[in-house]
């Protein structure tokens, strides 16, 4: 199981400082380098993972692609948390950093104090980005056969104040 990356040291690499003095269109590299590392950030088509894509932006200047293969439009955030966003890639991309850097997590207050935004979309962000890090974590459970032992249903049943049936 590979790490999600907020967990690895690549996460670690990125600065506040190196976020914040960043244009638009290198945060959007530096977004798209994160995305796709096995090719270096040339875009992989996410309906049908086709290599072969071409640039089509949008007038606003936002990044859109184009695959060759199934014909579809897809953006660097297709598919991701980020996918029909609202703030600046360079506001999500700093958001990262302030969760990554905390070592108890970053309160929401804070956070929507950090990026000046309103809480409701802090609190929004910080669940998805802490929701995407459980995601990755998720793994096989020890156990055994999966049913409970008669002593375990004896005792939650007592705590819960109804009678078994022994």
């Amino acid at each position: 199981m590979s790490q999600h990356f907020l967990l690895t040291a690549a996460a670690r690499t990125i600065s506040l400082k190196q976020i914040l003095r960043m244009e638009e269109a290198e945060a959007w590299t530096l977004f798209r380098t994160i995305r796709w590392p096995e090719t270096d950030g040339a875009p992989i088509c996410p309906h049908c993972d086709c290599l072969a894509c071409w640039s089509c932006p949008r007038p606003n200047g936002a990044p859109r692609f184009r695959c060759a293969s199934c014909r579809r439009d897809f953006s660097p955030t297709s598919g991701t948390l980020f996918a029909f966003h609202k703030l600046e890639i360079r506001d999500y991309l700093a958001a990262i950093v302030f969760v990554c850097d905390e070592g108890k997590g970053k309160a929401v207050l804070a956070l929507s104090r950090d990026l000046d935004v309103q809480y409701k979309t802090a609190l929004v962000l910080a669940h998805k980005l802490r929701e995407a890090m459980a995601a990755e974590l998720k793994g096989p459970r020890l156990g055994g056969a999966g049913q409970p032992s008669r002593s375990t249903a004896a005792t939650s049943a007592a705590t819960s104040g109804r009678r078994t049936g022994a």
